[in-house]
């Protein structure tokens, strides 16, 4: 079998096409917003004028891991069903925040005793953060073994 040419050109075409096109796939996926939101409860304000350091907070963190920036419409606690609400809204995320790549992470306390009225599905609560393209970016399921302090 011969190769002329004309098959070297189209076989180097090939070759080429399929790497430039699996290439720009990967860039694509590496190149979009990522959103993580964690909540850690049980947290207290120390030598604060705005909150009360007698009480306990639970604190979302929401930090952009992505490439792009991504801008945060609100922040809230998801209630799980059979209850009258759905959300517990965080009052201070209502103006939203822009998180760019490499931004430290922002942080949303919330006092805890507005949550006792759950404590009986205090595992099945997550936080969600939507952003302005209408995506919602939930937190992970909390571990049983670190039942906060409300809901014992």
């Amino acid at each position: 079998m011969e190769l002329n040419l004309n098959d070297l050109g189209t076989l180097f075409g090939i070759i080429l096409g399929t790497s430039a096109f699996v290439l720009s796939i990967v860039n694509h996926r590496r190149d979009t917003a990522k959103v993580t939101v964690e909540i850690q409860w049980d947290m207290s304000m120390t030598n604060n004028t705005v909150y009360d350091s007698t009480k306990s907070y639970a604190v979302i963190t929401v930090a952009n891991v992505g490439r792009r920036p991504v801008y945060l419409s609100h922040v809230a606690f998801r209630i799980p069903k059979g209850y009258e609400t759905t959300h517990l809204l965080i009052p201070e995320s209502i103006e939203g925040k822009k998180l760019a790549e490499g931004d430290s992470p922002l942080r949303f306390p919330l006092d805890q005793s507005s949550l006792e009225p759950y404590a009986n599905k205090w595992a099945k609560i997550r936080a969600e953060v939507a952003d302005s393209t209408g995506k919602i970016w939930k937190s992970k399921k909390p571990k049983k073994s670190k039942t906060p302090s409300w809901a014992k």
